[in-house]
């Protein structure tokens, strides 16, 4: 009950009244002791109504506690009015709707303007069940629901309008983006100024062009290197337009008779634009070790994927001998750190990988003693296991199996992976697991399954083969050791591999180095005998070749069968021998190996990218030459699986 308190008038009226009393009080009873009374009852009646104000105005806590809780209420409920979200209070045990609010009102109220009981209590009732069903569909809205068993709250809101602000704030996420000019100094290195000069021009007046289009703030920071800054709604448009302007560069540049492209680096998050910045440089480096003109997109954060776009032109060549120069040297230095070092290949080894291996067991020994080739003698080709027998009967390569290197690995030891940088295709796990740093050097394009312990990494897309940049860091290391006849035979059968005997993917850096092998005694006669195939080889090859169909006008794809395994040499060189067919353009070779994989070789010319198309199926590799290796697939599987990637690919080609 609410208390009554004294207003000021009332306080004034009495004050008067009581003043009145005292006043008559004073002529009537002047000197008797009567007026002595009539002060004191006027004293204690003033005392009285000050204590009654007083009491009237103190609260106690519990009340006001009462009355935070009531003034509470009422904005929750006003709040609860108002804002977009339905709530619904219901007796826990009958199910029974006690309170709605308006927005609930207004999403369940039938036509004929009665409040929809039935629906609820069903809703209630089977989430009472057990049902992990989180929403239910109104009409053609879709609501998320969350329910208060306890307490007998039932609360949703509207997916879409969720969905839309979720959208909102991922428009808003900030992306940092950094353009690099694939091959500049290669080619300003010789031209004038008045044409370097038209080159810088040209450059910049396509990325200006570029970033107001897209309304995209940008710097140039150095004649090749650009940094841009924008929101994650313009990276969606460049996403969904499949970064076209890396074709349209690429276009103009050639218009030009400019060998240039561009290369993206971008990255995008919420916060920590330092982080994203990073990221994106990370990112950029990574297309460029793909070989260039491409864009390499992940967002800031761990574990996220990385999107490739781009990618449509054969790698060139872009180490220069001072990065070279500069490998060896940090090589050495970490090297020197470690006592012992053990050189891998991938699984499956071939000759590149082998011939690799030897070039840098030589290069650690010229630094300590403790250095090995490791190989699998359980999975070896004929060229492989005749090169081995070369290395024991030489003598000058310490050789390891994988299961004696097991034994010998120490917390220092480290871990040189060559010819491969993806887990997956090392030599053997099990060994790899006991390193804490690993050196990688490898020619092909980076891909995600890349080792997180690697300090250092030297990946040349553009290089022939890794027995080549083994062979470029002997050259400029130029110790004691140097490779025996046996060895450079080995490392020059890399070399003449991967380039199809010098034939493709050869530059003037791969006629330098060979003509470093020769000086160390290189033999033409010794790599024939090495690499020479036998009969059931050479037949092998010829049914894969036989059993090749053209599944495109201008592509061949060859099977094995399921119960016949072939070597990754059968497979490449079937795969190369019907490359040089006439009018063929591309060839997929796909075969068993000894371990129940499926393997797939693919070759190509300079029109068909079987690089992406064998990273899109887990493999990789560079622009004309890739593999792939599945698992628990049939051949035919495979093929068709295969085959759809490839209509995919030429879709995308044909909509860019």
């Amino acid at each position: 009950m609410k208390r009554f308190r004294f207003a000021t008038s009332h306080l004034i009226m009495i004050g008067m009244i009581l003043f009145g009393v005292l006043a008559i009080s004073t002529r009537v009873f002047p000197d008797s002791p009567l007026l002595m009374l009539i002060i004191f009852l006027v004293c204690v009646v003033v005392v009285l109504i000050l204590c009654y104000q007083k009491s009237v105005y103190e609260i106690s806590e519990l009340e006001q506690i009462e009355l935070l809780n009531s003034q509470t209420e009422n904005k929750l409920i006003t709040m609860l009015d108002q804002m977009p979200v339905g709530v619904i209070q219901f007796d826990p045990e009958t199910n029974k709707i006690e309170w709605f609010n308006p927005f609930a009102e207004l999403i369940f109220t039938k036509e004929d303007g009665e409040f929809d009981h039935e629906f609820i209590g069903e809703v209630i009732q089977n989430r009472k069940e057990g049902s992990a069903d989180q929403t239910m569909e109104v009409g053609e809205n879709k609501y998320s629901v969350y329910l208060d068993l306890i307490n007998g709250i039932f609360y949703f809101f509207n997916l879409v309008r969720e969905n839309e602000d979720q959208k909102q704030i991922s428009d808003l996420q900030a992306v940092i983006g950094v353009i690099s000019i694939d091959n500049y100094d290669d080619i300003i290195e010789t031209l004038a100024d008045a044409d370097v000069s038209q080159i810088n021009g040209f450059i910049a007046g396509f990325i200006s062009e570029f970033a107001q289009n897209r309304e995209i703030f940008y710097r140039r920071v150095s004649m090749d290197r650009f940094y841009f800054f924008t929101d994650y709604s313009i990276l969606n448009q460049l996403i969904e337009d499949k970064f076209d302007v890396l074709e349209q560069f690429r276009k103009e540049a050639q218009e030009r008779q400019l060998p240039l492209t561009l290369s993206m680096g971008i990255s995008y998050g919420i916060a920590n634009h330092d982080q994203i910045g990073q990221v994106a440089l990370k990112n950029l480096n990574i297309a460029l070790v793909r070989g260039g003109d491409q864009a390499v997109i992940r967002e800031n954060g761990e574990h996220k994927k990385l999107l490739y776009f781009g990618g449509g032109t054969v790698s060139t060549i872009k180490r220069s001998r001072t990065r070279t120069r500069a490998m060896m040297t940090a090589f050495s230095d970490k090297i020197k750190t470690a006592d012992c070092v053990f050189v891998v290949g991938h699984k499956n080894l071939d000759m590149d990988a082998l011939g690799a291996s030897v070039g840098m067991q030589t290069f650690a020994r010229n630094i300590i003693d403790e250095a090995y080739v490791v190989y699998d003698e359980h999975s070896m080709s004929h060229d492989v296991k005749r090169a081995i027998q070369r290395l024991k009967d030489d003598g000058k390569t310490q050789l390891l199996t994988v299961e004696e290197a097991l034994e010998k690995v120490t917390e220092n030891s480290l871990l040189v992976m060559v010819d491969h940088s993806k887990l997956q295709l090392t030599l053997s796990r099990d060994l790899y697991s006991k390193f804490t740093e690993v050196i990688v050097i490898d020619h092909h394009r980076r891909e995600e399954d890349f080792p997180d312990n690697a300090v250092l990494s030297f990946i040349e897309s553009g290089a022939s083969s890794a027995s080549e940049l083994v062979t470029e860091l002997l050259q400029f290391q130029n110790g004691k050791i140097r490779l025996s006849k046996i060895q450079a035979s080995i490392v020059m059968a890399g070399i003449m591999l991967d380039t199809k005997n010098f034939s493709a993917r050869v530059t003037s850096r791969t006629f330098d180095v060979a003509s470093y092998l020769r000086t160390l005694g290189s033999d033409n006669v010794e790599i024939q005998s090495i690499s020479a195939l036998d009969f059931d080889e050479y037949r092998k090859i010829n049914e894969l070749i036989l059993h090749g169909e053209k599944v495109f006008p201008n592509l061949i794809i060859a099977t094995g069968e399921d119960d016949i395994s072939y070597t990754n040499v059968i497979a490449s060189k079937a795969a190369d021998t019907m490359l040089n067919m006439a009018g063929i353009e591309a060839t997929f070779v796909i075969t068993k190996n000894s371990s129940g994989q499926v393997c797939i070789s693919a070759r190509s010319h300079d029109k068909i990218n079987v690089q992406r198309i064998m990273e899109e199926m887990g493999g990789g590799g560079h622009f004309n030459l890739a593999a792939c290796q599945l698992q628990d697939i049939s051949i035919k599987e495979a093929r068709q699986q295969l085959i759809e990637k490839i209509e995919e690919e030429f879709k995308e080609e044909e909509g860019s």
